[in-house]
């Protein structure tokens, strides 16, 4: 069995400062309103969670950003959040550039199609390191012109076509 691979996360820095940028927006907005003394009590309390709504979720649901190869399978993390995925259930790997919300400070990504019909795109700083060593964990998956895809169970799939097997 493989041991455990921590896959260092990709962070593009103009993305950091984007959403820094507008962290700081925020705060630019709801300070003075919130240190205004007309401004009423309960107006207050109401722009204090507005500000802790914007400003925690942002950085409790996106730092730090990790992922890791275990033994059965693929483990996101993303702040507060913690998502696993067994490798049987990775159906796609591909190589995608995509502005799409996900666990991820970069927009060079790898979205992983799941069985059930979902995604999740994540960055690893090594792409085709990562891809490299999903394949090593998860042998139905094979390479594709996107990155890696199980020809069985992906729609369309001609190895699928070729049985008559409907999807």
């Amino acid at each position: 069995m493989n041991p455990a691979v921590r896959v260092p996360a990709r962070v593009d820095p103009w993305v950091v400062a984007v959403v820094g940028l507008a962290l700081v927006a925020v705060t630019a907005i709801l300070l003075p309103l919130f240190l205004d003394a007309e401004v009423a009590p309960l107006a207050k309390a109401g722009i204090a969670v507005m500000w802790f709504g914007a400003v925690g979720l942002t950085l409790g649901m996106s730092l730090p950003v990790r992922y890791q190869l275990e033994g059965p399978g693929f483990t996101v993390r993303a702040g507060l959040l913690t998502l696993r995925f067994a490798y049987r259930d990775i159906v796609r790997a591909d190589r995608v550039i995509s502005p799409l919300s996900g666990p991820a400070w970069s927009l060079v990504r790898v979205r992983l199609a799941l069985d059930g019909g979902g995604w999740i795109e994540v960055a690893p700083r090594d792409r085709e390191g990562f891809l490299r060593a999903l394949a090593a964990r998860a042998p139905h998956l094979r390479p594709s012109t996107r990155g890696l895809a199980d020809r069985e169970r992906v729609r369309g799939a001609p190895a699928a076509k070729a049985r008559g097997v409907r999807r």
